[in-house]
């Protein structure tokens, strides 16, 4: 019956989308104009069906909506082909919606147009209602759409499923995302006084930026030629103290600021630069300066002119992973010392080489806390240092209260000149000697 009548159920409302940049759009106040909008019925409709276009709350300028719109009828000679035309009139219009009403149907003909046919319907046809003027603070705040409802002249819903809602407008950034793929990943080597690296005579860095394809989007930001692509390589402070502006490179035209206080490079380029890679070279000689320890993150930014003549600033992404600096220096494990009111700790490092190094201590004990006590002291060139008493002051200020603990130590200074001695005394008579991992197999 419903196939004899011509109805259906899922009517289709058409347009091609208009993509702004949301940078583009800041600043931006002239009045947008959408695609053409259409809408294909699938159903039967007669003198008095209504349709409505509802768009977005507030997006329309005052649109003069045409007073008529015409569908043509579809001539064939296939009379399974022909479709039915209309004409439909302005009913009413509001701040975000119009109301046409069906005012007649017309019937095919063939192509010769000699035949007339007297059962087609509308099913199938298209209403197009052109273009519309919207608002660019309506895209900026969201979406414009257009949804459209229909209803026959009793008040039925026609086409009430269906694709009855389409995006007019969006907007996005015209700017994507950071990556970090060559990192950092040099050893700094204690043989060489901490100046130079074990392999190598540099690091490297590369990091690339992924923007999005804008092909066809409209009020596009324009990169500023200076200082566009902004690009701050963090290291970790204090670390950096004697580090040179001249020790760093990058393989594109950017001008280089290092900033030894903040412990910072800070590259910016011309434009938009979306990959480089940055060098750090040790200098020599006389130049030489000792290396630290250290991890790097990476903060991406970009300076742009909106289409409104607006400037702005884009964090694409800020402290990516960007590898670090580590030291083949001497790593001892002691793995059980006792703590309590009648135990005290012996624990001295001998250092037989030339070169001082910081000593830092981690601790894990019995009750599953973990303490990172940093620096305590330094292991002097030739010298025996107690340090058991600056590893209590510390684990007391970080409010240790296990009785049994794991201690490891580590030194700045080259694994072979390093020797740990530990041992404890519990009520004065008890005295344990503590062997640590440097004697594991041995």
């Amino acid at each position: 019956m419903a196939t004899m009548c011509g109805t259906a159920v899922a009517g289709t409302v058409s347009v091609t989308k208009q993509v702004h940049s949301s940078e583009g759009l800041e600043g931006v106040t002239a009045n947008q104009t959408s695609n053409a909008i259409s809408y294909t019925v699938n159903a039967a409709y007669r003198d008095g069906d209504k349709v409505t276009f509802t768009f977005t709350d507030g997006a329309l300028v005052a649109n003069g909506f045409p007073s008529q719109l015409n569908v043509p009828a579809v001539n064939s000679d296939d009379v399974t082909k022909s479709i039915a035309g209309m004409a439909l009139g302005l009913l009413n219009s509001s701040d975000n919606s119009v109301t046409y009403r069906v005012t007649s149907v017309t019937q095919p003909t063939n192509i010769a147009g000699t035949t007339t046919y007297s059962d087609r319907t509308t099913l199938g046809n298209t209403i197009p209602l052109t273009t519309v003027s919207y608002k660019a603070a309506a895209v900026r705040a969201g979406a414009v759409t257009v949804t459209v409802n229909s209803q026959t002249t009793a008040g039925d819903v026609l086409d009430n499923d269906g694709t009855r809602t389409a995006t007019i407008a969006e907007a996005k950034s015209q700017f994507g995302t950071a990556a970090v793929g060559t990192k950092f990943d040099a050893t700094i080597d204690v043989a060489q006084m901490r100046k130079a690296f074990t392999s190598g005579t540099n690091d490297q860095m590369a990091w690339t930026i992924s923007n999005p394809t804008t092909t066809g989007w409209l009020n596009m930001a324009t990169v500023n030629a200076t200082n566009g692509t902004l690009i701050t390589l963090q290291g970790e402070a204090g670390n950096m103290t004697d580090l040179k502006s001249s020790a760093w490179s990058t393989g594109k035209n950017s001008t280089n600021t290092f900033t030894v206080a903040e412990s910072k490079l800070a590259m910016s380029y011309g434009g938009m630069v979306t990959n480089d890679t940055v060098t750090f070279t040790p200098p020599t000689g006389t130049d030489a300066v000792v290396l630290e320890q250290q991890k790097f993150t990476t903060k991406f930014e970009v300076n742009y002119t909106s289409a409104g003549a607006q400037a702005g600033s884009k964090l694409i992404a800020g402290a990516v992973d960007s590898g670090e600096w580590d030291l083949n220096g001497a790593t001892v494990n002691i793995p059980y010392m006792p703590y309590g009111p009648n135990a005290s700790q012996i624990v001295y490092v001998s250092n037989a080489g030339d070169q001082e190094g910081d000593i830092s201590v981690t601790v894990f004990d019995d009750k599953g806390s973990f303490y990172d006590l940093g620096i305590i002291g330094k292991s002097p060139a030739k010298r025996v240092a107690k340090i058991a008493p600056l590893i209590n002051a510390k684990l007391q200020d970080a409010g240790f209260s296990g009785t049994k603990a794991s201690i490891t130590i580590t030194v700045n200074a080259p694994e072979s000149d390093i020797t740990v001695f530990s041992s404890y005394n519990v009520g004065g008579a008890d005295r344990g000697f503590v062997n640590t991992d440097q004697y594991k197999g041995k």
